[in-house]
């Protein structure tokens, strides 16, 4: 089995499985698009601070902190955490760091408060609930070759809260099903189209998941790469280590990955390219 560091993979996971299914008839859908009512997407629209892009938001920090409140419980009280002192001290060290490195950024508040915790498991892996919740696997210390290492895993789940990346995607996910539930009544209405309804939803399905989701998913794992570089930076770790991370599960994972536009994540080669250019544009190192 690949050992894939999947950072922010279980919070995606908990998140969408928790998420608001659109339950409409179709006369409800057909009247709401008449109201506008059935898209209130078009409003939810805002300008992220940190990162400048324009994201759809149709749900806020306090909602989705309190759909993964019960995961994060669960999770806590069902997977053994750690007993190792001196891996949970170093852990927590490294954190500590990271998180002072988006603070100096002006990405996260000095006064906000995180929940992390050390799974012991082999878990190659990392994640971020909202609600500021991370979990850390034994795994993935054990993969990687020093704390800056380390440091570039926890930016970049840090970078996921400050992307917003979590209700963006739930946001995302919403409206694709409303899109995709009145392009069905579309076809439906249409004497010619309905002849084959099947085949266009099923095609109109794989439309969204690789058109819309999957592309959504790894354009977040890349700009909270780049911004756990940011707060590396700050914290005075070698940003240079957050590629040689992505090269080693390159070297890992070889011939053992689907293809990029199948995937939730970049593939670990691409990843590590887009680190180098960025640390080099940013000068905070030559590579």
């Amino acid at each position: 089995m690949t050992q894939e560091i999947q950072f922010g993979e279980t919070f995606d996971g908990q998140l969408l499985a928790n998420a608001p299914k659109v339950r409409l008839s179709r006369r409800g859908i057909i009247m709401g698009l008449a109201a506008g009512s059935v898209f209130p997407f078009v409003s939810g629209c805002a300008t992220n601070a940190a990162t400048g892009d324009s994201q759809l938001l149709l749900f806020g920090d306090d909602q989705i902190a309190n759909m993964a409140a019960t995961a994060w419980t669960d999770m806590k009280a069902q997977t053994p955490q750690t007993s190792n002192s001196k891996l949970k001290g170093r852990v927590l060290n490294i954190w500590d760091r990271t998180i002072q490195g988006a603070v100096k950024q002006g990405h996260v508040s000095p006064n906000e408060q995180w929940d992390v915790a050390v799974f012991d498991t082999d878990d190659v892996n990392a994640f971020v609930m909202p609600g500021n919740r991370v979990g850390v696997y034994r795994g993935i210390t054990e993969l990687t070759e020093n704390d800056d290492q380390i440091s570039s895993v926890l930016g970049h789940e840090t970078g996921h809260v400050v992307g917003k990346h979590a209700a963006e995607r739930m946001s995302v996910t919403t409206a694709a099903q409303v899109g995709l539930m009145a392009g069905q009544i579309a076809v439906a209405s249409s004497e010619e189209l309905s002849k084959y309804g099947s085949a266009i939803g099923a095609l109109g399905g794989a439309a969204v998941q690789f058109g819309v989701i999957l592309p959504y998913s790894r354009k977040h794992e890349l700009q909270a790469d780049k911004l756990g570089v940011d707060y590396m930076h700050n914290a005075g770790y070698d940003v240079k280590q957050s590629v040689r991370l992505w090269e080693l599960m390159s070297a890992q994972s070889q011939g053992q990955r689907p293809p990029e536009f199948m995937s939730t994540h970049p593939d670990p080669d691409r990843r590590a390219a887009e680190l180098r250019n960025y640390i080099n544009a940013r000068g905070y190192a030559l590579m």
